[in-house]
């Protein structure tokens, strides 16, 4: 916003540029570069595959050791950068070594990496362009295989000399070094809250007459869990779900009725819920089976 002259001094400032890096000069720049852009699309990216993947990686692990385990993989990114640098010698690297290196990805592409191991099939909505503009829910090892494979195709190209502006072996770097270091990490999926509505769910203490039990049916599939309730006489807003990794507690509540059931569930699953939907009184949603 102050101009393209103090956007390229900030870039050259805190950018890493593997030359000072391997002649041990402006080392915090392997730090700062984590938190400078190129422009907004850049961070705007960046930002989006944060909030997607980053605060399941942050419950699994904590504030503290999400924190370290995101700059140490940021770290790791940049030095596999600078690896596929040398590897390039002496063809264009002699330009790439005094090229800055900025951006979150390296950083981020760790998160996708332990998201991968721990959630693989999570279902992640994704907007498709095909004929027309749709959204399609995907399994996370098919989106993330997905994109780790064409980060790998590319990186491989770019050790032929080949520049194109992208540092593929960042992204690369940091994806395997947060597949590998999640659990060492001691990364645990924890129960999580999960709630149909904005309202704060009230679980009853015990079950008075004037609480029905809803009749619930579970669907058993291969890679998940189908679950319809027939809640007569409320509406969607009127619903809470609890949901952890093995039970289930549905309750509803609207003028003088009142539902309450918990449920134990066949298997174990992610305390997360999809595809919900309610119509004439059945509450229907998904729940994903955890691998």
């Amino acid at each position: 916003m102050q101009g393209t002259d103090a956007l390229y001094d900030a870039i050259y400032n805190l950018g890493a540029i593997p030359v000072d890096i391997l002649l041990g000069r402006r080392l915090l720049t392997l730090l700062t570069s984590m938190f400078m852009h190129a422009d907004l699309m850049h961070i705007f990216g960046n930002m989006l595959y944060l909030w997607v993947f980053g605060d399941n990686i942050e419950d699994a692990l904590g504030h503290f050791k999400y924190l370290i385990f995101y700059l140490f993989g940021g770290l790791a990114a940049s030095f596999a950068h600078i690896a596929s640098v040398i590897y390039t010698l002496p063809s264009l690297a002699i330009v790439d070594l005094e090229t800055p290196s900025v951006g979150a990805s390296g950083a981020i592409s760790a998160v996708l990496g332990a998201y991968l191991l721990l959630y693989p099939k999570a279902r992640i909505r994704t907007l498709v362009f095909f004929i027309f503009i749709t959204i399609v829910s995907v399994p996370a090892y098919y989106y993330l295989g997905f994109w780790f494979l064409y980060q790998l195709m590319m990186g491989i190209i770019s050790l032929t000399g080949f520049s194109s502006g992208i540092a593929f072996w960042a992204h690369i770097g940091g994806f395997v070094t947060g597949f590998l270091l999640v659990k060492p990490f001691g990364a645990k999926i924890k129960r999580k809250k999960t709630h149909a509505s904005k309202e704060k769910p009230v679980t009853p203490l015990y079950v008075s007459p004037s609480v029905r039990t809803p009749f619930v049916d579970i669907l058993m599939e291969v890679d998940r869990v189908r679950i319809v309730a027939e809640l007569p006489g409320v509406e969607e807003r009127d619903v809470n779900l609890i949901v952890s990794n093995w039970d289930l507690e549905i309750s509803a509540g609207r003028g003088n009725i009142r539902y309450y059931k918990r449920i134990v569930l066949p298997t174990a699953v992610i305390p997360k819920v999809e595809e919900l939907n309610f119509r004439n009184g059945v509450l229907t949603f998904t729940l994903y089976r955890l691998a």
